[in-house]
């Protein structure tokens, strides 16, 4: 994610430094910008006469002092992990100017538990990017509860700046992007585990009819379209009432599949056999059709 959104961000013309906790990985996380750049050329979404000038734009060090010196806005993206972010919060703010935003793409931990690590908890919003990163417009911007103003609007207009469409999120658990991500899932998983659906027809469901609609018309547009009294409706409240409630996910295949040590991708098996499906070309494929989504956000038709 770290090195995606400093694409993303030198993409957008700023001067970035990526930092790195081990030297022996910034050399690999600039040859993926370089991937990823190639790749967003060959979609006719970057002029390969711009490489060289991008690229320049995003500079490497393993000094954490040296990433942050002088600069107005800062970003972390290490591991979930509360109290590794604290702690890597407040050594950045210890080493940073006054009055320089620091943020965080947490797609679920707390903004004001974030930001009391820090002494100037004012100065912190999180910017959550999406992956890719450097693919995806949407940015959730969530303020704890002592950002300011000017943390959040200054986020926000470097996101527009750069070429993101910011949204601003209330500080709950999952934002607005994970939560109805987990909801979805958990209905799903509850589905799979009573045995009346498969993961492929649920993803099927997702991929080739819900989401179809889902660029031209959101979930209210659709309330609204349909009329609040179908929504009202007896049969939309046996629905409701029957949606799953289950509260851990443990409770569903989900935990199943953990108990087997079947983790998805990074063990080969989730819900999928990823043994006979290859996790490098999927990921190519999601990030075309992201692609795809993006030249019809900007220019109205897709190739």
């Amino acid at each position: 994610m770290g090195g995606q959104i400093a694409l993303s961000l030198a993409l957008g013309g700023a001067s970035v430094t990526l930092w790195g906790r081990r030297a022996e990985t910034l050399a690999p996380a600039r040859e993926l910008c370089g991937k990823a750049y190639d790749f967003l050329v060959s979609k006719g979404l970057a002029d390969a006469a711009e490489r060289d000038a991008v690229l320049g734009r995003i500079a490497t060090t393993d000094s954490l002092e040296v990433a942050v010196a002088g600069k107005g806005f800062v970003i972390e993206a290490i591991a979930e992990d509360m109290a590794l972010k604290q702690d890597l919060l407040a050594q950045v703010e210890s080493l940073s100017d006054a009055g320089t935003i620091l943020s965080s793409t947490t797609s679920a931990l707390s903004a004001t538990e974030l930001q009391s690590a820090l002494k100037d908890p004012g100065n912190f919003c999180i910017a959550h990017y999406a992956q890719p990163a450097h693919l995806v417009e949407l940015v959730e911007v969530v303020g704890g509860a002592h950002s300011s103003d000017r943390a959040i609007a200054e986020t926000t207009r470097i996101l527009q700046a750069t070429g993101k469409t910011p949204v601003l999120c209330p500080d709950i658990p999952g934002f607005l992007w994970a939560r109805i991500q987990h909801a979805v899932l958990r209905e799903f998983a509850s589905l799979v585990g009573q045995g009346l659906v498969t993961p492929e027809a649920c993803d099927t469901i997702l991929k080739v009819g819900y989401a179809s609609r889902l660029p031209a018309m959101g979930a209210f547009e659709h309330a609204d379209l349909a009329g609040l009294d179908l929504i009202n409706s007896p049969a939309a409240k046996a629905v409701w009432a029957d949606l799953s409630t289950v509260s851990d996910p443990a409770e569903t295949p989900v935990g199943q599949l953990l108990e087997q040590g079947q983790l998805g991708m990074k063990s080969g098996r989730g819900f999928y056999d990823w043994s006979t499906r290859d996790p490098e070309e999927f990921k190519r494929l999601r990030d075309e059709e992201i692609i795809r989504r993006v030249k019809i956000n900007r220019a109205g038709e897709a190739d």
